[in-house]
């Protein structure tokens, strides 16, 4: 048993309330998936600190940094990014779609001459999302799998936008069924229904408002005029005066028109959260029952978004993909990278001594995983991971978990097993250094 989680056992009662503490064990149970997942899979069981990671003046500073970012778009000196930056998505021409044959290039054609590339940038609306969508690297919801096997990694799926995010468009497709669209963290094509033109004055509304709202577990139903506008998802962002939080619909003319919402305040925080480990583990915690979703598919997170999810309550700002949040730290001012050895006992040696829990993100190819601590000298992890490799096959996780660094290695037999997540990582990013 971990000594610190004891320690601060009271602390955490005090704070979320009691309940039954799931034994931290290594030993495989029968009839179980994999071993790690009978360690107990409650971030806030790993606790090990109560302390603020800063003062109210960094929280402070930390909420001024991720609304300039949140609103960047909105700003009048927004500049669209380049072409490329924009369309790199048509630069893979091969792949499977729903029925598991090669998609046919004619297809791929119609969608190149559909989206108009020489006449981008056309447009420069403020906007906003009405309806939290799929944001899709090609104006289609078809889906576009790397191997005939490939299912759920839809590679034309780029990230799920929440309602109400701010957004510009930049772009729209010939048919004008789709918008080509960027916000603070993801650009893509949207329905040209899922969002709306906005006004000059709810764009300073929102922008100069200073009391802001998040939801405090995931898909609150919000409603007006007893009629139901959207669920209210954790990574949500409202303004917020008197007894209202604020949202928005499209009226025909395809405009945005906001509207107050009743809410229960009991469902809601102050944004931001202060900085420590209890609410860390608390944000993610209350996403644990969540499936895995690629790209946001199906309304669901994957191991990017919810990293990114779970960090913007306590007022940090992170890119969308995992390759961005671990290089992000190069360029903030608060958070430090490190390159890992190739060793994995070395690389053992450097995460346990330079690594902060529940402030550490871990990066490998495609995947990036939030460090919690240590249990039993094992390197503990929380992920939102689709599966792990085995001799066997994949073990599939499907959602959010906490394992160590090889979950499955158990099930290994003779052969050559296959690379586990110590073997593959790469770096990391403290992200409070």
């Amino acid at each position: 048993m971990y000594p610190k989680i004891l320690k601060f056992l009271v602390l955490i009662i005090l704070f979320i309330g009691c309940s039954t503490k799931q034994p931290i064990s290594f030993d495989l149970k029968p009839n179980t998936q994999i071993a790690d997942l009978n360690l107990s899979q409650r971030a806030i069981m790993y606790i090990s600190d109560n302390n603020d990671f800063g003062d109210s003046a960094f929280s402070g500073e930390l909420k001024r940094e991720y609304l300039e970012k949140y609103f960047s778009v909105w700003r009048d000196d927004f500049i669209p990014p380049d072409k490329n930056d924009m369309f790199w998505g048509l630069v893979a021409k091969n792949g499977f779609g729903e029925s598991k044959k090669p998609i046919n290039n004619g297809f791929l054609d119609e969608l190149e001459s559909n989206m108009q590339v020489d006449f981008y940038p056309s447009r420069k609306d403020k906007a906003i999302m009405v309806k939290s969508a799929n944001v899709r690297v090609l104006p289609t919801e078809k889906p576009r799998f790397s191997t005939i096997d490939g299912y759920p990694f839809d590679r034309w799926q780029n990230s799920l936008i929440f309602a109400f995010t701010p957004v510009i468009i930049l772009h729209h497709d010939k048919t004008k069924e789709w918008v080509l669209i960027q916000s603070s963290f993801v650009s893509g094509w949207v329905k040209y229904d899922e969002v709306a033109l906005i006004n000059k004055d709810d764009v300073e509304s929102f922008m100069q408002n200073s009391d802001f709202l998040m939801p405090n577990r995931d898909k609150i139903p919000l409603y007006f005029n007893n009629q139901f506008i959207e669920n209210a998802r954790i990574g949500m962002l409202f303004e917020s005066k008197e007894n209202y939080i604020y949202g928005y619909y499209r009226n025909e003319n395809g405009f945005a028109v906001k509207i107050p919402l009743v809410f229960d305040s009991n469902d809601f925080d102050i944004f931001p959260l202060n900085l420590n480990q209890i609410n860390i583990a608390n944000i993610a915690d209350s996403l644990n029952l969540e499936n895995y979703g690629w790209g946001g598919m199906y309304g669901n997170r994957d191991c990017s978004s919810f990293v990114r999810d779970v960090f913007m309550g306590v007022g940090i700002w992170l890119p969308r993909n995992s390759l961005a949040q671990v290089n992000h730290a190069k360029i903030s001012p608060y958070s430090q990278y490190m390159a890992l050895p190739d060793d994995n006992n070395e690389k053992i040696e450097m995460i346990k001594k330079y690594a902060k829990p529940f402030r550490t993100i871990l990066w490998l190819k495609g995947h990036i995983m939030l460090y919690i601590g240590e249990v039993d000298n094992q390197i503990m992890v929380i992920h939102d991971v689709w599966g792990a490799k085995t001799t066997q096959g994949v073990e599939i996780l499907g959602g959010i978990s906490i394992t160590t660094l090889t979950p499955g290695i158990e099930k290994n037999e003779n052969g050559d097993a296959p690379p586990t997540l110590l073997d593959r990582i790469k770096s990391m990013n403290i992200i409070i250094k």
